[in-house]
Protein backbone atom coordinates (compact mmCIF):
# COMPACT_ATOMS: atom_id res chain seq x y z
CA UNK A 1 0.00 0.00 0.00
CA UNK A 2 1.18 3.45 -0.69
CA UNK A 3 2.82 5.39 1.98
CA UNK A 4 2.96 9.46 1.23
CA UNK A 5 4.00 12.03 3.59
CA UNK A 6 3.00 15.97 2.10
CA UNK A 7 5.63 18.95 3.17
CA UNK A 8 5.36 22.36 3.10
CA UNK A 9 8.42 24.43 2.99
CA UNK A 10 9.13 28.06 2.90
CA UNK A 11 12.47 29.86 1.64
CA UNK A 12 14.76 31.33 3.69
CA UNK A 13 14.62 34.93 4.24
CA UNK A 14 15.92 37.02 1.37
CA UNK A 15 16.20 34.53 -1.37
CA UNK A 16 13.83 34.99 -3.90
CA UNK A 17 11.20 32.18 -5.08
CA UNK A 18 13.37 31.90 -8.03
CA UNK A 19 16.44 30.80 -6.05
CA UNK A 20 14.88 28.88 -4.10
CA UNK A 21 13.88 26.52 -6.45
CA UNK A 22 16.38 26.74 -8.19
CA UNK A 23 18.46 25.34 -5.14
CA UNK A 24 15.86 22.62 -4.66
CA UNK A 25 16.07 21.75 -8.40
CA UNK A 26 19.56 21.69 -8.66
CA UNK A 27 21.61 21.21 -5.59
CA UNK A 28 18.88 19.77 -2.88
CA UNK A 29 17.18 16.70 -4.77
CA UNK A 30 20.52 15.73 -6.33
CA UNK A 31 21.86 15.58 -2.69
CA UNK A 32 18.33 13.71 -1.29
CA UNK A 33 19.06 11.38 -4.08
CA UNK A 34 22.62 10.80 -4.03
CA UNK A 35 22.20 9.87 0.28
CA UNK A 36 19.09 7.85 0.23
CA UNK A 37 20.25 5.72 -2.40
CA UNK A 38 17.89 3.16 -3.37
CA UNK A 39 15.67 4.45 -0.99
CA UNK A 40 14.66 7.52 -2.59
CA UNK A 41 10.66 7.97 -3.34
CA UNK A 42 8.91 6.30 -5.84
CA UNK A 43 8.20 10.08 -6.19
CA UNK A 44 9.16 12.98 -5.14
CA UNK A 45 6.53 15.90 -6.81
CA UNK A 46 6.96 19.47 -6.27
CA UNK A 47 4.11 22.41 -6.65
CA UNK A 48 5.69 25.70 -5.98
CA UNK A 49 3.39 28.68 -5.04
CA UNK A 50 3.11 30.73 -8.07
CA UNK A 51 4.09 34.71 -7.42
CA UNK A 52 4.46 38.16 -8.47
CA UNK A 53 6.63 40.55 -6.84
CA UNK A 54 6.64 38.46 -3.63
CA UNK A 55 2.78 37.94 -3.65
CA UNK A 56 1.21 34.09 -4.13
CA UNK A 57 -1.77 34.52 -6.81
CA UNK A 58 -4.54 33.80 -3.86
CA UNK A 59 -7.27 32.10 -5.35
CA UNK A 60 -9.04 32.10 -1.92
CA UNK A 61 -8.08 33.43 1.83
CA UNK A 62 -5.41 35.55 2.76
CA UNK A 63 -1.58 36.10 1.76
CA UNK A 64 -0.72 34.95 5.32
CA UNK A 65 -2.23 31.55 4.19
CA UNK A 66 0.41 30.95 1.94
CA UNK A 67 3.49 31.64 3.42
CA UNK A 68 4.89 28.19 2.02
CA UNK A 69 6.67 28.29 -1.00
CA UNK A 70 6.52 24.22 -2.02
CA UNK A 71 4.13 21.26 -1.60
CA UNK A 72 5.70 18.33 -1.50
CA UNK A 73 4.30 15.24 -1.76
CA UNK A 74 7.14 12.04 -1.52
CA UNK A 75 5.29 8.57 -2.11
CA UNK A 76 6.76 5.41 -1.31
CA UNK A 77 6.38 1.85 -1.42
CA UNK A 78 5.21 1.54 2.24
CA UNK A 79 6.10 2.96 5.45
CA UNK A 80 8.80 0.84 5.70
CA UNK A 81 10.14 2.16 2.71
CA UNK A 82 9.66 5.82 4.41
CA UNK A 83 11.27 4.83 7.23
CA UNK A 84 14.57 3.36 4.90
CA UNK A 85 14.62 6.93 3.42
CA UNK A 86 14.45 8.76 6.23
CA UNK A 87 17.06 6.36 8.35
CA UNK A 88 19.56 7.43 5.07
CA UNK A 89 18.87 10.96 4.65
CA UNK A 90 18.33 12.13 8.67
CA UNK A 91 20.98 10.20 10.53
CA UNK A 92 24.56 10.62 10.93
CA UNK A 93 26.55 12.59 8.07
CA UNK A 94 24.04 12.34 6.02
CA UNK A 95 21.52 14.14 8.27
CA UNK A 96 24.37 16.88 8.79
CA UNK A 97 24.75 17.26 5.23
CA UNK A 98 21.00 17.83 4.64
CA UNK A 99 20.72 19.31 7.42
CA UNK A 100 23.83 22.43 6.19
CA UNK A 101 22.12 22.43 2.59
CA UNK A 102 18.55 22.91 3.94
CA UNK A 103 20.10 26.10 6.31
CA UNK A 104 21.12 27.35 2.43
CA UNK A 105 17.36 27.88 1.09
CA UNK A 106 14.90 26.80 4.06
CA UNK A 107 13.55 28.54 7.26
CA UNK A 108 13.13 25.66 8.55
CA UNK A 109 11.17 26.50 11.17
CA UNK A 110 8.49 27.15 9.38
CA UNK A 111 8.56 23.43 7.71
CA UNK A 112 5.48 21.32 8.27
CA UNK A 113 4.76 17.94 7.27
CA UNK A 114 1.70 15.40 7.40
CA UNK A 115 1.15 11.79 6.76
CA UNK A 116 -1.65 11.69 3.57
CA UNK A 117 -4.44 9.17 3.61
CA UNK A 118 -6.20 7.57 1.07
CA UNK A 119 -6.75 9.70 -2.54
CA UNK A 120 -8.73 10.11 -4.66
CA UNK A 121 -8.96 11.27 -8.46
CA UNK A 122 -11.43 12.21 -10.77
CA UNK A 123 -10.46 12.83 -14.11
CA UNK A 124 -12.85 14.27 -16.97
Amino acid sequence: MPFSILFLASRKAGTTPEAFKAHYENTHIPLLKQLAGASFPQSHTRHYIHRAEGQAHVLLGTQGDFDYDVVVELTFADQEAFKAFTAATHSGDNGAKITADEEQFLDRSKSRAVILGSTEVTKA
